[in-house]
């Protein structure tokens, strides 16, 4: 299910319902976070099942480990070059990944000109004070477009290395310059 809503249903610009428009944006983004953990987890799966190696941390709990055990497979493993954009994608996703920590566990604040987000900073050892980080309306808007454009094209490039995986190379190690053959 993929809840989205209208801006100019509900009013995105105005203060009368404005913290359950706070509410429905962190929503719509985390929920295109979730479309993106199940693109990748779908991949995995494929790819698994076409004898790709894809690691022993594939099932990790965390979002971040398991989107580095598949860019290591698609680095491994010819996909044309399908394989270098998925790379860049994966890429793009990581940057604008950051954010979801803040969305997911952050104390976000309705204000008059739009959120301000309180995180939870811990450095390993205790539990620190973050500033608030202020996001206007606007920037809320291209927040959620950023969100969904990087979603959707990692989508559409894992789809490709779905297709692609039951006839990936492992892709052969060039030897050293300098080492001799044989």
């Amino acid at each position: 299910m993929t809840a989205h809503f209208n801006v100019n249903e509900i009013g995105f610009f105005s203060l009368e319902q404005w913290p359950v428009t706070v509410c429905a944006w962190r929503g719509c983004c985390i929920e295109v976070f979730a479309r993106a953990e199940h693109s990748v987890a779908e991949c995995l799966r494929a790819l698994g099942k076409a004898g790709v190696a894809v690691g022993k941390d594939a099932h990790s709990p965390f979002a971040a480990t398991r989107l580095k055990c598949l860019s290591t497979a698609i680095r491994r493993y010819d996909f044309g070059r399908h394989g270098k954009v998925a790379l860049e994608r994966i890429e793009t996703w990581e940057r604008v990944y950051e954010v979801r920590a803040s969305l997911a566990h952050g104390r976000i604040k309705a204000t008059r000109n739009g959120i301000a987000i309180i995180p939870v900073a811990l450095d390993g050892k205790a539990e620190g004070p973050a500033p608030p980080r202020q996001i206007s309306k606007l920037n809320m808007l291209k927040v959620l477009a950023e969100i969904e454009q990087a979603q959707i094209g990692l989508h559409q490039q894992l789809g490709q290395i779905k297709v692609l995986a039951p006839k990936a190379l492992p892709i052969q190690n060039e030897p050293d310059p300098g080492s001799s053959p044989g």
